[in-house]
């Protein structure tokens, strides 16, 4: 150690250095430490060979042979058998799947749950056996449900990310032979190819025109040109290490060979996965809010048990029977019904999802998505669709654009009979291009570069023939791109002797050309003031993030034209063409739909900043407003609270890596923002682990490692499911707040007219069985009716909610209370009826009281609807058919059990006269008419108000399907 440092630590997932150091030492002594201990560390024998991080490309080839004990020949079977036992094999770990039994044992690890276990206990030692089975049965049922839908989206994800086991090219004892890529080892040679999947981080060693999309790693759309030389600067950022392949990045054109220099858990691929499972997946809102509420209403319940068996003791009750009815009480006070509430509600919408491609394996990603407040994209694969598409050419002084892959001006496409230039530069790209058309039935797909698959497609929209194109123009020879020749040129038989097409750098093509072709395909001398200006708007083209390549052809008399031992020159430049990532369709109109719903857009990308600003730009991420665009140098130095409040205000951020996503993600939700990650690479997958909801989109072959931790996966090609499922998750929280309402307002009343005829002298206003049948009539069944509920029209523009607000809030709890107030008077105004006509103990006077609860609670199921909307006022809300049944289904369940001997006997209950009826059903009807005409004060004569079918019976409308 330098004599004023006492410790460095290094973490391979972040990428901070830690020092420790006495507070005196200058900074500048500091970094000069650093900087010579990096160096040392580099230098040193054999550090080489253990080390995976930037030093590879440091090295030349043979070093890196002597480094490995390997040879352009590759290791023996034998040295590669035993280091394979040294290193194990070359397969990364992954985030495991989810077993059948995490998925069963999640369902019951809820506080509400653990309460009502609680509850069940309770019973079953003061005797209520029968209460304790019915608790149980509802715990039980919620478990079914919840591991049913969660255990059905598990296996229909896991379908969709099969895959057969892969092999690679290897050379082993100089002989290149098939080598499954999980026996893969440092020191093997591997041959790649157009296609192939990188099996290990690798050094290249040789490259013909070798090409590497590495969006999967780095986020960069446009694929990485690959050559064997060195690099000297060790600090070269992973993306632009042009000599290093990593694993699971994609060959897109060329050959090569490469020598495998880390595999298995050493690649830079594992590296992010020990991201990943390093970071914690946060608490849902709907966990935190339940778990608050949770524990408020279980010292509610407490104290009320407390108070009722105090007063009944003071009344001059019996010890042990007042001790039973407070249990009784306490256990009823408690919404039993709402975990399997949830629950449910929470099935029904992933079900409705699950019709429109979008998979949710977690039940609680749903209810999550209704306090989203900023949704973070990555840019390739998903705003944009990995795919490279011709946007415009430049000819002379003419311009094309590309619209639905259809060239053309001012909107009117462009006809090649009358643009003998544009055909020829469509020409040009088709025939100077390796992309086989493979014919497959009536459709068409294209194998090669992506780059050049752009080019022959745009050739194909454009109605160019190119496979009769290529037999009139075959080819004899091919130079392909490398470092010293930054173009591709072919040569083709033509009619007249020869002809030479030229495609690639615009200043490498230009600098070769003699004349320029004009629009009506003549041509002209290329003086010094036209280069000037097809330099200009090369650099205009590429301003706007565009890749811009250069289209030059030269024909020649004579079958060998006198270009067989020369190298390309003399040609005539034909144009520009810039192409960009294909924009994923419906974009536009998504981030339109996420600004009205009040959700902040955020696009995270490993590209440069102008293609970051590009990409914004048409995809309107901030909708009318300027682009504000925070590139991965600024992150630098700043604190989690600085980077949060960056953030806050920035729509996107470019060249950030895997552990800056995190950063960015995790920043936003110390500021008190819900986040969603919306992703389909590897390097998104910290930041997907770390958001509140992660959807990954899966319409491509997406990475197991995102499918396992993405709670969400929308399979098509187009976002728009993001809308249903926003819509979905905003109308799930407000049916569970319905629901919730209800149950508490409704335990509530009973707590409220136990206690008040406890207070007035009865031993018992309602018994524990009553108490019981009560809870299982009207909790989970009129519950499951409100989970019914159809969105509100409006519901994306209602903004999402608050995470870290109370399920129900003080005015909630306010209103609740007058609520249940107002159904335990009308219970208790038909309990003194009895009282006076029959005595307080009467059974004339517990069947009045339990039939007037009774009613009430269940039309109270109607009231619960909607707080400002009833059957009274003007704008009613529309016939919700399930709750109807349900209410008119249990009344006439209670009804039945009353005219049954048996069940009178169970529950305590007698027959009732005419007019006992009719006071039991005042009793229970008085409170709702009541309330419903409360509901009329708070709408203003102005008010307007729109409703939406019922989704879950027709799932093909949603609000988000377009504007309300």
């Amino acid at each position: 150690m330098a004599p004023n440092v006492s410790r460095l630590t290094a973490s391979d997932l972040t990428g901070n250095i830690l020092i420790e150091h006495e507070a005196a030492t200058p900074l500048h002594s500091i970094l000069e430490y650093l900087r010579a201990r990096i160096q040392r560390e580099i230098t040193a024998p054999g550090a080489v060979s253990s080390d995976t991080g930037p030093v590879w490309h440091t090295l030349t080839r043979d070093q890196t042979f002597a480094a490995l004990h390997s040879s352009a020949e590759g290791l023996s079977r034998r040295d590669a058998c035993q280091r394979l036992a040294e290193t194990g094999p070359n397969v990364t770990q992954t985030v495991q799947p989810r077993s059948s039994a995490s998925i069963l044992a999640s369902q019951f690890q809820s506080l509400p749950v653990a309460i009502l276990l609680g509850a069940a206990a309770v019973s079953v030692l003061t005797g209520g056996l029968l209460e304790a089975v019915a608790i149980l049965a509802v715990v039980g049922m919620n478990g079914a449900i919840g591991f049913k839908t969660e255990s059905r989206a598990e296996a229909t994800i896991r379908s969709l990310g099969a895959q057969a086991s892969r092999t690679a090219q290897a050379l082993r004892d100089g002989v290149s032979i098939g080598v499954p890529v999980r026996e893969i080892v440092p020191g093997d040679v591997i041959s790649l190819r157009r296609g192939d999947v990188v099996p290990a981080d690798a050094r290249v060693i040789s490259a013909q025109g070798l090409s590497v999309s590495e969006a999967m790693l780095t986020g960069e759309s446009m694929p990485v040109s690959k050559h064997p030389e060195p690099i000297g600067d060790w600090t070269t950022p992973l993306g632009a290490r042009s000599n290093m392949l990593y694993c699971g990045t994609i060959i897109t054109g060329g050959g090569g060979r490469a020598l495998a220099v880390a595999t298995g858990s050493s690649t830079q691929t594992a590296l992010i996965q020990r991201l990943v499972t390093s970071t914690a997946r946060p608490e849902t809102p709907l966990q935190r809010q339940l778990g608050d509420l949770g524990r408020q209403l279980g010292w509610v319940t407490l104290a009320a048990g407390a108070v009722i068996a105090g007063v009944g003791l003071l009344r001059g009750q019996g010890l042990i029977p007042m001790i039973r009815s407070a249990l009784s009480i306490a256990v009823a006070a408690m919404p039993e019904g709402l975990p399997l509430l949830a629950t449910t509600i929470l099935a029904l919408g992933v079900e409705a999802l699950r019709k429109r491609g979008v998979y949710v394996r977690r039940l609680a990603a749903i209810e999550t998505l209704g306090a989203v407040q900023t949704i973070c994209f990555d840019k390739t694969g998903t705003l944009t669709l990995g795919r490279i598409n011709v946007e415009q050419i430049r000819i002379a002084t003419e311009s094309y654009s590309s619209s639905g892959g259809v060239l053309g001006q001012d909107g009117r496409p462009a006809e090649l009979d009358q643009k003998p230039a544009l055909q020829r530069l469509l020409q040009v790209g088709a025939l100077c291009s390796d992309v086989q058309i493979v014919h497959k039935g009536t459709s068409v797909t294209l194998d090669g570069s992506p780059t050049e698959c752009a080019l022959v497609q745009s050739a194909l929209d454009s109605g160019i023939d190119v496979a009769a194109l290529r037999q009139q123009f075959p080819r004899t020879k091919v130079q392909h791109r490398s470092e010293a020749y930054r173009f591709m040129a072919t040569t083709h038989v033509s009619a007249h002797g020869q002809m030479v097409s030229v495609k690639g750098s615009p200043d490498d093509v230009l600098e070769r050309c003699r004349f320029q072709m004009l629009p009506d395909g003549t041509e002209q001398e290329l003086t010094p003031e036209r280069r000037a200006r097809i330099e200009e708007r090369n650099l205009e083209l590429a301003s706007q993030a565009l890749r811009v390549l250069g289209m030059a052809e030269r024909q020649l008399q004579g079958q060998d034209g006198g270009v067989q031992d020369r190298p390309v020159e003399d040609l005539t430049w034909i144009g520009l063409v810039g192409m960009a990532d294909q924009i994923r369709p419906g974009i536009r109109e998504l981030m339109s739909r996420l600004h009205e719903a009040g959700i902040q857009t955020i696009m995270l990308t490993g590209d440069q900043r102008p293609t970051a600003i590009a990409v914004s730009e048409r995809i309107h991420l901030n909708g009318p407003g300027a682009i504000r665009v925070t590139d991965a140098a600024e992150l630098e130095g700043l604190t989690p609270a600085e980077l949060g409040e960056v953030a806050g205000h920035t729509q996107a951020f470019s060249r950030v890596s895997p552990a800056q996503k995190l950063q960015i993600v995790r920043s936003l939700q110390a500021a008190g923002t819900t986040v969603a990650m919306v992703g389909d690479g590897v390097n998104d997958g910290p930041a997907l682990r770390a958001a509140n909801v992660s959807i990954a989109v899966a319409e491509t072959d997406v990475a197991a490692a995102t499918r396992e931790i993405a709670d969400i996966l929308i399979t098509s090609d187009r976002l728009d499911g993001l809308l249903p499922a926003l819509v979905t998750g905003r109308t799930t929280h407000r049916n569970i707040r319905k629901a919730l309402r209800y149950l508490v307002s409704t335990n509530l009343s009973e707590v409220l007219l136990v206690l008040s005829g406890t207070a007035a002298g009865m031993s018992a206003p309602l018994s524990p069985m009553q108490l019981l049948w009560i809870n299982l009539i009207t909790d989970v069944l009129p519950g499951l009716g409100l989970a019914m509920e159809a969105p509100e029209a409006d519901v994306l523009e209602q903004g999402p909610m608050e995470a870290d607000a109370p399920v129900l809030g003080r005015d909630d709890i306010a209103g609740t209370a007058a609520q249940a107030a107002m159904l335990g008077a009308g219970a208790l105004a038909s309990t003194l009826v009895g009282w006076r006509r029959y005595g307080a103990n009467a059974p004339q006077t517990g069947t009045m009281t339990f039939g007037s609860i009774m009613l009430a609670q269940l039309l109270h199921a109607l009231t619960s609807r909607s707080e400002e909307h009833g059957i009274f006022g003007p704008t009613a809300p529309p016939r919700n058919n399930a709750l109807s049944a349900i209410v008119g289904g249990s009344i006439g369940v209670h009804l039945i059990a009353l005219l049954l001997p048996v069940a009178r006997g169970l529950l305590g209950v007698s027959r009732l006269s005419a007019r006992d009826a009719a006071t039991t059903l005042a009793g229970g009807v008085l409170p709702f008419i009541a309330m419903e005409l409360n509901k009329l004060n708070s709408i203003g004569p102005g008010d307007q108000f729109t409703w939406r079918r019922d989704v879950t019976a027709e799932p093909d409308a949603w609000p988000g399907d377009q504007p309300a």
